[in-house]
């Protein structure tokens, strides 16, 4: 149960850090600031098709959580698509590349 729910709180932590990220994203790039999960998705499916695939990928996990235990799976996949759109985007700092990375 406890790691349940530590892999819960994981999920519900990463997925609003990869919110947050592509909000910062959105921003940096297209100077709008999106203002609910609705419009950060259209946002994304209209002008970043790739970044929507993987960020459409988690949402399902996302809001299982409020109703399903999560699973270490979830929590792994998470943090590999945060590390790979810092990785792969130029459009993210240098600041925020090197947080991510340590």
């Amino acid at each position: 149960l406890f790691k349940q729910s530590r892999n819960k709180a994981a999920t519900i932590l990463l997925s609003k850090a990869l919110f947050a990220l592509m909000d910062y994203f959105i921003v940096k790039k297209y100077n709008v600031l999106p203002v609910n999960h609705g419009d950060r998705f259209r946002i994304l499916q209209k002008k970043e098709h790739e970044l929507y695939t993987l960020v459409d990928r988690v949402w399902r996990q996302y809001t299982d959580t409020y109703t399903k235990p999560s699973t270490n799976e979830s929590v792994v996949l998470l943090k590999n698509i945060i590390l790979k759109i810092v990785r792969e985007n130029e459009t993210i700092s240098q600041k925020i590349k090197e947080i991510i990375e340590k």
